[in-house]
């Protein structure tokens, strides 16, 4: 790193730095005041450790905007006060200036990239279920009671929450291979990490093609029915089911309540390439994959545009934030309905995650085209 890397970073930094806790913080508070009125109330400490679990998420959504802001107050400060024109009749030319901000986006987008991968999986679990034991005192599962969960290759379904809310009761595992169905019924179960831990079970596996067979005893199309029937002789007997979701992921996904999906990019993949998936859930995995691989490119895609822009208007700093504030509206306005319209199908998939952002590089290069003309 030269001196020239160091005086752009030294003047860059503050402001990206200062961007980013602002709109991070914004974000968090703008997911917060919709449950305002269920939280009033929460300890002090604990409502803080809600708050910082939800900043994970509000980073990989904030850095291209605060990189943006970051660009056009530092840049144009440089263009403004004539030391762009000082370094190039220094013979330092303007891209190895840009060359220094393209390093901060690169790593922005290394950032964002990591922490949909790695972090949010965890900490957007975590958001939900804290939620849930904040304003109900118990576990997030109770909201996922009678509905039919679709989970991993099976659907799993119970009727009530024992045990504080930690296991579930009158639990039906349901599994299709072709015409064979495998029932798995338990009278408890609790997860245990990503092991679901049965209790009380039996096994049925039914062929359904044996429907078809000509009999005249209806015992006997009982019996060809039956493939398998598997009842343990201890009732205290217990059946681990692997699984790819933890209690937490599971509240996550499908309690509720608006939370951001806890799934990783490796999950995503996995999930909507599904086969025992509906077509509505493969598509809304593939919506999010393509979400969450296309959000880290932002951060390089509005870094484009912030460049031409600093160089040819944003001598000022009200300017500055001025163009960082329609820059962000704009582009938050083509991932809205870039993501509505995928998820709808009335955009491919790929063109709904992507389309900012091939419209941002576009729009970039053209600015940065007719500045260097």
């Amino acid at each position: 790193m030269n001196l020239i890397d160091r005086y752009v970073l030294r003047e860059s930094v503050p402001p990206f730095l200062f961007g980013l806790f602002l709109y991070a913080g914004l974000a968090v508070v703008s997911v917060t005041i919709p449950r305002l009125q269920w939280i009033v109330g929460t300890p002090v400490l604990e409502l803080a450790g809600w708050l910082a679990l939800q900043l994970p998420q509000a980073l990989v959504q904030t850095l291209p905007i605060a990189l943006v802001l970051a660009v056009l107050l530092s840049l144009g400060r440089f263009a403004g006060e004539h030391e762009l024109l000082a370094m190039q009749a220094g013979g330092i030319p303007l891209r190895r200036v840009a060359m220094t901000f393209v390093a901060l986006g690169a790593l922005s987008a290394a950032v964002a990239l990591g922490l949909n991968e790695w972090v949010l999986p965890r900490t957007n679990a975590q958001v939900a279920e804290v939620y849930w034991q904040l304003t109900t005192g118990r576990s997030g599962l109770f909201r996922l009671a009678r509905q039919n969960l679709a989970v991993d290759d099976f659907t799993l379904h119970f009727e009530r929450t024992e045990k504080g809310g930690n296991a579930m009761a009158g639990v039906r595992i349901e599994r299709w291979e072709g015409e064979v169905v495998t029932l798995l019924r338990a009278d408890l179960a609790e997860f245990r990490g990503t092991d679901l831990v049965l209790s009380g079970y039996r096994i049925d596996s039914l062929d359904l093609a044996a429907l078809d067979l000509p009999v005249s005893d209806p015992s006997l199309a009982l019996a060809s029915l039956i493939r398998v029937r598997n009842v343990p002789a201890n009732g205290e007997a217990e059946l681990t089911v692997t699984t790819s979701y933890s209690q937490e992921d599971l509240v996550a996904r499908f309690s509720g309540g608006g939370f951001e999906d806890s799934r990783s990019i490796s999950d995503l993949r996995r999930d909507a390439n599904n086969e025992f998936s509906s077509d509505d859930d493969r598509r809304k995995a593939r919506v999010l994959l393509h979400r969450k691989l296309a959000e880290p490119f932002t951060n390089l895609a509005l870094l484009l545009v912030a460049v031409p822009l600093s160089l040819m208007y944003a001598r000022t700093r009200g300017v500055a934030f001025g163009l960082s504030l329609a820059v962000t509206l704009l582009w938050y306005l083509f991932f809205t309905f870039g993501q509505l319209f995928a998820q709808t199908g009335a955009l491919p998939v790929w063109l709904g995650a992507w389309g900012g952002n091939i419209v941002f590089t576009v729009l970039g290069l053209g600015l940065l085209a007719r500045r260097t003309r």
